[in-house]
């Protein structure tokens, strides 16, 4: 026994150094592993909630770009008014915080609509770099973003640019203004509350920071996500608040350090009873060999649990068949004990099971979950078939090999997935369905919008013709009053001055015949002017600018108004439509001045820049009343000119006179079309 201690003693000294340095060792690996992966999950998290904002920001962009594109589809089938503008300005205002301006730049730049945002006074920002912008977006016929600018009061803005199209035609712009604080406020909402700080940088300047967002953690958990744009480029970076860092991290690595050093200890100690148990280890082998492979034996009983245990033998005999196998296969533990394994599996299944368990048996597995490649089936003792989830492991114990079965019935689980399959099937079905209905309602819809647009030409073309009906009727009777009755008048006249100058008549009737010259010849010099004015003939030898010349000194001299015309730019080949059109607005519009609005003076301008043809007209007078400028039939035969031609017209009345403002685009073709006939 002395010789067996000694012999022990520096064999337990080892095994202390050696427990203390793996100890030691494991703790420290342990510590570093766990702090390494809370700060890989600390980051992960923080990059988590950075990905969400960039997202988050991309999509919102985009969701306000395309909103500013359908206002730039205002123009696809035709000319919007000023009150639809207005409109669909507040209701994007409406849905779209920290939008404080919306614009409509006409082709060469110039502000048309103006729309801010309710009680929004903040001047616009520009530093020089709208024209860069515009250009682009123009080029690339597609939404553009500014970089962020700096407004004349501080104010941080950034604008877009969505370029305006009417069959394939430019007519300009839209331009939204947003404020940068607002509208990232709206973007960051997501991570508002939940601990984060917050930046948006651009080319490495700071233009947003989230508001409660502190340094602390910014340099070392930091992280950052360029997002993508129509132009500039973002760079969003997201760190953790000192609250959240503390709730994001958890006491670990200390827990580590303490159980590791407590564990380490605690085999320290039980290291130095292994001196004084070493020396009994031979006497107690026996006794310790035959305690374990009881204990191996009895392990799978003692698991006994809700479920069904079974164990056999290397024969497959039931040895062990508890409760809840009673419950499962319907027999008895008496009518289980010692048959066959094979009374609780279908008989087609057999075969397979038994060369499964015999491949078991030789593999150097101990355990195997049976119903993981395949699904396995039991029988009852009525006969019926169920399915089940079912496990077997093996036990050797003094040269006895001991199968243990652990199986569960899932036919409810079972029935729920092949129920969940077949609603899969029927949705997938419904899917399908409503997918072709709504492909079917598309289609319909698609036609009926290209028969509205081949409707609404259809009326344009017949008001066109309507015109020119109405035009040539108005020659025609032009014609037939100063070739007819006006030459009429003219003979009478000369007749009736020969019958004045051969004499020999009495004061009286002469008296009477020089005054029925007289009306002759007003007769004559009235119908001649109505016939003018009915069908300008100076229209199509002069040209516009010479007969509206010759009509405005016309009307003044009948009138008494004093009538000022200005004409800029080359006018000549505008078309017979196009001259025609204006020169009826201009008679319209001087014959209200002369009706209704009781102005002593009125201005004409008429001039062309390009492809485009502005005509204004302004008086002195007294003015529209409210709704007057839509219910007149002279007003709405100019609307219809202008639409016609694809026009706009503008009214703007008050105290002081009315200005009629109408522009005119001008194609090619039509430029080409100066000696058509209306």
């Amino acid at each position: 026994m002395g010789r067996t201690r000694s012999a022990t003693w520096p064999v337990a000294s080892r095994l202390v150094l050696a427990v203390l340095l793996v100890g030691v060792t494991g703790t420290l690996i342990s510590w570093r592993l766990v702090t390494i992966n809370e700060r890989s999950h600390i980051q992960r998290m923080t990059r988590l909630a950075a990905s969400a904002v960039a997202a988050d920001m991309s999509a919102d962009v985009e969701a306000w770009t395309l909103a500013q594109v359908r206002l730039a589809k205002m123009w696809e089938f035709g000319e919007p008014t000023y009150e639809q503008w207005t409109s669909s300005a507040n209701l994007y205002f409406d849905h779209h915080p920290g939008c404080i301006a919306i614009e409509w730049l006409d082709p060469k730049h110039q502000e048309r609509w103006v729309s801010r945002s309710p009680g929004e006074k903040v001047p616009l920002a520009d530093n020089g770099v709208r024209e860069s912008v515009l250009q682009r977006a123009q080029l690339s016929k597609q939404a553009t973003l500014s970089s962020l600018l700096i407004s004349p009061t501080g104010q941080k803005q950034w604008f877009t640019v969505v370029p305006i199209y009417q069959k394939d035609r430019f007519r300009g712009f839209v331009l939204a203004f947003f404020d940068t604080q607002r509208s990232f406020n709206s973007m960051f909402t997501d991570i508002d509350g939940l601990g984060f700080s917050a930046e948006v940088e651009e080319n490495g300047v700071e233009a947003f920071r989230l508001e409660g967002s502190t340094p602390e953690n910014e340099h070392d958990w930091a992280q950052t996500i360029d997002v993508p744009l129509r132009g500039p480029s973002w760079r969003v970076k997201v760190w953790s608040n000192p609250a959240a860092m503390r709730e994001m991290r958890s006491n670990l690595p200390l827990m580590t350090l303490l159980f590791g050093f407590g564990a380490t200890l605690l085999l320290m100690v039980i290291a130095q009873f292994v001196r004084k148990l070493s020396i009994e280890v031979a006497e107690r082998r026996r006794i310790d060999e035959s305690l374990r492979s009881s204990q191996a034996r009895f392990a799978g009983i003692l698991q006994i649990s809700a479920e069904a245990v079974i164990s056999a033998d290397a024969d497959q005999r039931i040895t062990l068949y508890n409760q809840a196998a009673e419950k499962t296969f319907g027999y008895t533990a008496q009518e289980a004990m010692g048959q066959s394994i094979d009374m609780l599996i279908p008989e087609r299944f057999r075969a397979a099971h038994a060369k499964h368990v015999t491949q078991f048996a030789e593999s150097a597995k101990q355990s195997l979950l049976m119903s993981a490649r395949r699904r396995v089936f039991g029988l009852r003792k009525d006969g019926t078939e169920f399915p089940m989830a079912a496990s077997v492991s093996r036990l050797d114990v003094g040269g006895e090999r001991l199968f243990t079965i652990i199986c569960s019935d899932v036919t409810e689980q079972a029935r729920a997935a092949e129920e969940l399959r077949r609603a899969h099937d029927e949705l997938e079905l419904r899917v399908r369905a409503r997918t072709a209905d709504l492909e079917k309602s598309n289609r319909s819809l698609q036609g009926e919008i290209l028969e509205r647009k081949r409707a609404e030409e259809e009326v344009q073309e017949l008001s066109r013709r309507m015109m020119r009906v109405q035009e040539e009727e108005r020659r025609n009777l032009a014609r037939e009053l100063h070739d007819g009755a006006t030459q009429n008048l003219v003979a009478l006249a000369l007749n009736m001055a020969g019958i004045r100058d051969s004499g020999g008549l009495a004061p009286g009737a002469l008296a009477m015949i020089e005054e029925s010259v007289r009306l002759v010849e007003s007769c004559t010099s009235e119908l001649r002017t109505i016939s003018y004015l009915l069908h300008p003939p100076l229209l199509e030898e002069l040209g516009l600018r010479r007969t509206l010349r010759g009509y405005v000194d016309g009307f003044s001299r009948r009138s008494g108004i004093a009538v000022i015309l200005t004409t800029e730019g080359e006018l000549e080949q505008l078309g017979f439509d196009v001259e025609l059109a204006v020169f009826r607005i201009v008679q319209e519009c001087l014959s209200n001045v002369h009706r209704h609005a009781h102005s002593a003076s009125a201005s004409i301008l008429l001039s062309r820049s390009e492809q485009l043809l502005t005509l204004e007209i302004a008086d002195q007078g007294r003015g529209l009343r409210s709704g007057a400028d839509c219910a007149g039939v002279g007003i709405a035969a100019m609307r219809e000119r202008v639409r016609l031609l694809k026009g706009h017209m503008e009214i703007r009345t008050g105290a002081s006179g009315t200005t009629i403002a109408i522009r005119l685009p001008l194609s090619a073709e039509q430029g080409a079309s100066s000696g058509a006939v209306a």
